[in-house]
């Protein structure tokens, strides 16, 4: 089989020679559909001759599917190429290591060229479920280029969002210790990757080790760019994360009051990322009892959102979830109650009904229902919850300690109930 394989190349190397180039580096990333055409125009710069003339135009690019096609390396369907894993061990195996070097940048090439947008961004969900495992299948600390690097970084940023902090962590980690060994501590892909890894670290419960790595980032980015660039910015606030996980909660809350005025001065009360300091600053707000602040705040946040962002979008249903807790806290929880059914109801339409954020709505939302006597709804409610949050982050995370013990707690209310 394996010189089959070899045979088979050969001729197409001989019929189509950028089509080889084309199944070298599929043969390093995931044994899944590759949407090929999608590359056609975007392949970055630089990218090697033969696949650049292979992939430069959506028609060449159909050439080169049609002709792997005509040699079976690969399964064809509506653009995208799929390897079976042991053709693509073979065709990996019968490299040299320039080819290996050879086809190791043109996979990033290709890689860097379907980049679908943001990870948290809704719209471009679908294009990341079909990207994710050729993102994840590359060798993070074989990246020779920024675009490379960040795409990893953004595959990791996507599962992190849905709870898989674990095998994030893992490639994250491979990243930061490459760009540490070959760009330097103060490189910016070295301190986007110390940024990421730090997520890491803090979603895996390792809260001292992700402050460390923030708070030298940070440092880093004040020093090389001052107190107002963008890195700086973004550094502080995750800073304050990591200080709040610690319970150093007031040196949290003041930078995060002193971040939110510089991001209110540079970018605008409604840029993005000052509306993701705003929406942490309301919840450390409420936090050390001065709720009314934090209420007013989310408020504002709320409204800017909506405006900026769309009612669907992922972080201003954050921050409804949010203010939802904060309306129960000032005690009116009526109307906590249909602000939170109604997040929920969204969360689980856009994001799934397993996704961290989708969760955390619905574990506040088993709270208030018991307020307001609806026990048996918020009973089954919380059950769901933890069964769910069990197979996404696992027992012994503090999110799933924190559902059980609202289902102990759900659970005595009930048995007094029926006592009364």
């Amino acid at each position: 089989m394996a010189a089959q394989v070899r045979l088979t190349r050969i001729r197409l190397e001989t019929d189509h020679p950028g089509a080889g180039a084309v199944v070298d580096a599929l043969a390093l990333l995931a044994p899944e559909p590759f949407p090929l055409t999608s590359c056609a125009g975007h392949l970055p710069d630089p990218t090697s001759h033969l696949l650049g003339e292979t992939v430069g135009s959506r028609l060449v690019a159909v050439g080169a599917v049609e002709a792997i096609a005509r040699h079976s390396l690969a399964r064809v369907q509506n653009g995208t190429l799929q390897l079976h894993r042991l053709t693509q061990e073979m065709l990996a195996g019968q490299m040299t290591s320039q080819e290996h070097d050879q086809a190791m940048a043109d996979a990033e090439a290709l890689l860097a060229a379907v980049y679908p947008g943001r990870p948290d961004e809704p719209q471009f969900w679908p294009a990341w479920q079909v990207l994710l495992p050729h993102a994840l299948a590359i060798d993070p600390t074989r990246l020779t280029t920024s675009r490379g690097r960040a795409l990893v970084a953004d595959a990791c940023w996507y599962l992190m969002d849905r709870g898989q902090a674990r095998p994030a962590r893992e490639r994250l980690q491979l990243l930061y210790d490459a760009c540490l060994q070959q760009l330097g501590p103060d490189h910016t892909d070295t301190l986007e990757a110390a940024h990421n890894l730090a997520r890491a670290y803090d979603e895996t419960q390792d809260h001292e080790r992700a402050r460390a790595l923030d708070e030298d980032t940070l440092a880093r980015f004040r020093r090389l760019h001052g107190d107002d660039h963008p890195g700086t910015l973004v550094s502080a606030r995750s800073l304050a994360v990591r200080l709040w996980a610690l319970g150093r909660h007031e040196e949290a809350l003041a930078l995060d009051e002193k971040t939110l005025e510089v991001q209110r001065r540079v970018w605008g009360a409604e840029h993005p990322y000052t509306l993701l300091t705003a929406t942490g600053l309301a919840v450390e707000l409420a936090s050390v009892g001065r709720v009314e602040d934090a209420l007013v705040l989310e408020e504002e946040t709320l409204e800017r959102r909506r405006r900026v962002l769309g009612e669907d979008h992922p972080d201003t249903l954050l921050t409804a979830s949010n203010l939802a807790i904060r309306l129960a806290d000032v005690g009116r929880v009526e109307e906590a109650v249909v602000l939170g059914e109604g997040t929920l109801e969204v969360q689980r339409r856009v994001l799934g009904s397993e996704h961290p954020n989708t969760l955390d709505t619905a574990h506040s939302l088993s709270v208030r229902l018991a307020e307001v006597g609806r026990g048996e709804e918020a009973l089954v409610l919380g059950e769901e919850t933890l069964e769910a949050r069990r197979r996404v982050v696992g027992p012994e995370h503090s999110d799933t300690l924190q559902s059980v013990e609202l289902l102990e707690w759900l659970e005595r209310q009930r048995a007094d109930g029926r006592e009364d």
